[in-house]
Formats: C-alpha cells, structure tokens, sequence
C-alpha cells in the first residue's frame, strides 16, 4: 500500500510542477516579478564585482583587508558613494594591479558568455519565470560591465588600469572604444534575453511529462 500511496503522491507532484512549468504568466506578472528581483540580484551584483576584486589580489599574492559589501555608502578612503570596496595591500607588480581592477570586467564578461550560450540555444528554459531569472541576473552583470564606459574619475577601475598602462588622454581612445563595443554586443546578447522571455510565441504546447524534464 505505501508504494502505491508514494507513487501516487510522485505522480501528483509531477502533474503540479508540470503544470507551473506550463504556466504562461502575463507580461505585467513578468514585469513585476523581475523588479522583485532587482534586490537580490543588487547583492548578488555587488558580491560577485567585489569578490572578485579580492579573489584577484589573493591569487596575486596580496592580502584582502577590509570587504565592504552592504550597505552602499561614502568609501572612506575616495571619499566617493560606492555600492561596495575592498581594500588590499601587497600588490608588488603592474600586472597584479591590473588584474586586480581588471578582475570583475572578466567575471561579468565570463558570466554574460555562459548566458549566451543559454539564450542562443536550445538550452534556453522553457519555464517564463526561469527566463526571466536568467535575464534579470544577466542585466545586472551588463550593468556593472558597461557602466565604466563613459567614466574618467580617477578613483575609478577603469580608469586606473589605463593609467597603469600609461594610456592617458587621448591614447585611451584605442581601448574605449573597443571597450564600448564589447558593452554594445553583450547587451545585445542581454536583450536577446528579454526578447525570448517575452516572446509568446515561443510558448510551447508540449505534454507535461517533457516539459517537467526540461523546466528550468
């Protein structure tokens, strides 16, 4: 009797994740729930961006001293409002610095190049609210990639890996403007995204037993 009772309990469960996996939510559901998500997907943000700082100067040889994750605020040591620092020391060479700045531009970059093999191919989820997951974390990622593009303060990332490199003035040119086009292309992957999550006539009338294989 139990088996037959967990069978038919595996069974039920079956038929209601298939029938969340089919579900087609509404453009404005989908809308209010990807704002739902801009908090956790701020810390996420932040986390990856800062730790990746840290993560840089460990694999350097350096020593992390302070990571200042939450809340944002007046970086103590710019004097500047930032979401996040990290304070290293130890960083002996050109290169460490480098890739010490440098470092969450790889992560965001790395993290946006998975995505897209997601959103390019079959591996895409066919759950509207898996999508929309996706999509969400992967604007925030673009958003901390591209943000630097315009800026020149020198407290800033960007901008102190050009001056490592003695790429002042002018001579920064070279390296924004691919720089800009590296921005333009991820976000075209992004919004390839948002094209797919909204997209209804990518809803599919599989039945529920192939859609609870392959829901996200």
């Amino acid at each position: 009797m139990v088996p037959g009772v967990l069978r038919a309990l595996g069974a039920a469960i079956a038929m209601l994740v298939a029938s969340t996996a089919r579900a087609d939510p509404s453009d404005r559901a989908l809308v209010v729930t990807g704002l739902a998500m801009a908090p956790p997907t701020y810390l996420l943000g932040v986390s990856l961006h800062e730790g990746s700082h840290a993560l840089a100067a460990a694999l350097a040889g350096g020593t992390v001293d302070k990571l200042h994750l939450f809340p944002p605020g007046r970086d103590p040591s710019t004097g500047t409002f930032r979401f996040g620092w990290t304070y290293v020391h130890g960083l002996r060479s050109t290169a460490d610095k480098v890739a010490f700045y440098i470092a969450p531009k790889i992560t965001d970059s790395a993290l946006l190049g998975g995505f897209a093999a997601v959103v390019f191919t079959g591996a895409w989820p066919h759950n509207r609210y898996g999508q929309l997951a996706l999509t969400v974390v992967a604007t925030g990622l673009w958003v901390d990639f591209s943000k630097d593009v315009v800026l020149f303060a020198h407290t800033n990332d960007v901008v102190k890996v050009f001056d490592l490199c003695d790429l002042t003035g002018w001579r920064q040119l070279p390296a924004r403007l691919v720089y800009a086009v590296a921005v333009v292309g991820l976000g075209l992957v992004v919004a390839r995204g948002y094209e797919r999550t909204f997209d209804r006539s990518e809803t599919t009338g599989e039945l529920w037993v192939p859609m609870l294989a392959t829901a996200f």
